[in-house]
């Protein structure tokens, strides 16, 4: 079996597990009542409003009356693949590409890989504290030449407004990488998420501390100087938007300079996601001040 078609087939049963529907009863319904909720059906569509109402018919058993923008609708639950408080229903907001957003990873834990060769997890515990390490696995690479990273935020702020920035969510976070066993980066960073109607807007301020300020990397025979000093400042700008009336496809974006002292270390990533409450796809262009250009992909699997 070639790499290809071995991709091609985790991805299907991925998907496929995806769409596995969860029978729910009266109180599981209920604990919904008066919210304003997502509900995805076993044909696929979606649809949203505020349950009003959980009834029960001796014929079709038990189900549910929602409120929509069309007017009140009644769906049984063996009709029903799951259902979601609409604030719920994305569960992909606590990063945009590579970078992290303010919003808590909560419950949503993840497995992912980024360019099917950086293998990644991320969990969260309580409201609070998340945490994501990955490694890659690139082929004829030793072990002592692979990149590993780990990144641990605390998200100590989270402020509702009844305006047009509905929410603004503060996170202090610190990350821990190593280009080969020999080089290490250490940053801690300050992050801020403010989220519009259909848009979250994520900037950073990252200070690069406790590390050499030249590094030499190697990649099989090949030899990489990087000069990045000690208490180097950097930024990060993201944006992640749902594409409207398209469920399920957003639009995201990062603007990345890890040194604000040199322009050219600076890189920009846009591209699309589609997802859904278990999985997200990422496609996109990455373009660097060099200048180089390179198409990127993402796959992410909440399973929980």
């Amino acid at each position: 079996m070639n790499r290809g078609y071995f991709i091609f087939l985790i991805c299907y049963l991925i998907f496929f597990a995806s769409n596995e529907a969860i029978s729910y009863n009266d109180n599981e319904l209920k604990a919904f009542e008066d919210y304003e909720c997502v509900v995805r059906l076993k044909n696929g569509d979606l649809i949203t409003g505020v349950i009003t109402d959980v009834l029960n018919s001796e014929t079709e058993g038990v189900g549910i009356k929602i409120l929509t923008e069309l007017g009140k609708a009644t769906i049984y639950s063996n009709q029903i693949a799951e259902i979601r408080v609409k604030d719920d229903y994305y569960r992909h907001n606590h990063r945009v590409f590579l970078l992290p957003t303010a919003n808590p990873i909560k419950t949503n834990h993840f497995v992912g890989s980024f360019e099917l060769l950086f293998l990644y997890f991320g969990a969260g515990i309580s409201d609070f504290f998340s945490i994501t390490a990955g490694r890659t696995i690139v082929p004829q690479i030793t072990s002592s030449q692979q990149i590993s990273l780990i990144n641990a935020k605390f998200t100590f702020l989270s402020m509702e407004f009844d305006s047009v920035a509905r929410m603004v969510t503060l996170a202090l976070g610190g990350n821990l990488g190593f280009a080969n066993h020999n080089n290490r980066f250490q940053h801690l960073y300050l992050v801020s998420t403010v989220k519009l109607y259909k848009t979250e807007l994520t900037g950073t301020v990252l200070y690069k501390i406790g590390s050499d300020d030249f590094n030499f990397i190697y990649y099989g025979n090949n030899l990489q100087e990087l000069k990045y000093p000690n208490g180097s400042f950097g930024i990060g700008l993201g944006i992640d938007t749902e594409i409207p009336r398209i469920k399920g496809l957003h639009f995201i974006g990062e603007l990345w300079n890890i040194d604000v002292e040199r322009p050219t270390n600076t890189a920009l990533m846009l591209g699309l996601r589609l997802c859904n409450t278990s999985v997200a796809a990422d496609f996109g262009l990455a373009l660097f001040t060099q200048p180089y250009i390179f198409p990127f992909v993402s796959f992410v699997w909440t399973p929980f």
